[in-house]
């Protein structure tokens, strides 16, 4: 597995993982129902703040599978945003549960597969297709993925041309972005390879 000392540096990831976190939070929660940004409404800067925090854990997910340090550092990431996940729920009733506690119910039942499919793919995926991995190729596949989930979830067919194409640009600049942001944050790793 092509993995270096520098891999295990805990700042850049920490940087990595309390941008992305505090981005979905402000996403979340501090964006007002009535805010809008030009053509941009309170939902498309909601989901595009979302999507920033979660290319960037994504491109370190992906390339946890080429790192055993990141491995680690991903893990206890997810278990946090688990945590997170539980906030919620406090001080609210079953009855009262709204679209933000139905979201984090999602939110814990996609982390859970993550982490299970990070360690148990260990044992089943070739470890060839693990070799190749190196951290722009881990950064690619992350960007796509995320790509191609926001284009699954955010484009209905039910609106307009303009409508999608407002939400699509929102979504896909802020998962740009997050991938250069990432990009750079995570630059030591290729680095560490070039030097080992």
């Amino acid at each position: 597995m092509p993995e270096s000392a520098a891999d295990c540096r805990p700042i850049p990831f920490i940087l990595v993982f309390v941008i992305a976190a505090l981005a979905i939070l402000l996403g979340v929660y501090a964006v007002p129902k009535s805010f809008s940004l030009g053509v941009f409404d309170a939902q498309a800067i909601t989901k595009a703040a979302i999507y920033f925090g979660a290319t960037m854990l994504m491109m370190c997910y992906v390339d946890a599978f080429r790192s055993r340090c990141l491995r680690g550092f991903v893990t206890i990431a997810l278990v946090l945003l688990a945590l997170g996940c539980v906030i919620p729920f406090f001080g609210s009733e079953r009855a009262q549960w709204g679209p933000l506690q139905h979201g984090a119910i999602n939110s814990l039942y996609l982390i859970g597969a993550l982490l299970a499919f990070l360690h148990f793919s260990l044992h089943t995926m070739p470890s060839v297709w693990r070799q190749r991995l190196t951290p722009g190729r881990s950064d690619v596949i992350g960007l796509v993925l995320v790509l191609a989930v926001a284009l699954y979830r955010d484009y209905d067919p039910s609106l307009g041309v303009a409508e999608n194409l407002i939400g699509l640009v929102a979504t896909g600049s802020a998962i740009l972005v997050g991938a250069v942001f990432c990009t750079l944050l995570m630059r030591h790793r290729a680095q560490g390879l070039v030097q080992a």
